[in-house]
């Protein structure tokens, strides 16, 4: 009995931190998992987890340093261009986050950067801002209603004279709980009641006589 009372209780404990824990369905938001030399750069036509169209510039903290880690991406190689990736995932509500900045030395003209999420009207969220002497990350999150698959495509909208806005950082998570563990919360429940009350039973049976 006293197993099957720490078995329990290991459930109602262990539960709630996996109910909890965020879900990020993007693959390589911080472009960490693709190998470049330091204080270097180069462009190419896809990155782990990213198509690029027609390509993407991948930099290791040079014009500029990274928000998260060592690597972060341009989108205006040689002309303005765009990165995306297919997200799958249980349909809910998400969060998406990710971090911009105007790239270094640069004019106000230069480093509009916008997103479309599954079809969606694009959202610019960097225009109009030149750069100082290294980047000034900011962040943008917002909650969205996710069907369960979608493209998130990131874009330059400014100028496109090979110099753009800088891209870091990117999640698209839920901290909905997953359905195996909620029923695993309910069944834990389920059962400690059941055995209370037998044990509540055999309790005042033994008492009574």
């Amino acid at each position: 009995m006293k197993n099957f009372y720490k078995s329990v209780v290991s459930i109602l404990l262990v539960a709630p931190i996996y109910a909890s824990a965020a879900v990020d369905l993007v693959t390589n938001g911080s472009f960490e998992a693709d190998l470049q030399d330091n204080g270097s750069w180069n462009l190419y036509s896809t990155l782990i987890g990213w198509s690029g169209a027609p390509d993407v510039e991948l930099r290791n903290n040079v014009a500029g340093s990274a928000f998260d880690g060592s690597n972060f991406v341009e989108l205006d190689t040689n002309s303005n261009s765009s990165i995306s990736q297919l997200l799958i995932g249980t349909p809910g509500l998400y969060q998406l986050s990710f971090w911009f900045s105007a790239r270094p030395g640069t004019g106000s003209d230069t480093n509009d950067l916008s997103f479309t999420l599954d079809g969606s009207a694009p959202v610019t969220v960097l225009t109009g801002v030149g750069g100082g002497s290294d980047h000034n990350w900011q962040n943008y999150s917002a909650l969205f209603n996710f069907d369960g698959e979608g493209l998130l495509t990131f874009s330059a909208a400014g100028v496109s004279d090979s110099l753009g806005g800088s891209l870091d950082m990117i999640s698209m998570t839920s901290t909905i709980p997953e359905p195996k563990i909620v029923e695993m919360i309910l069944v834990g429940f389920l059962l400690l009641s059941l055995t209370l009350r037998c044990t509540s039973k055999a309790y005042f049976s033994r008492n009574n006589h």
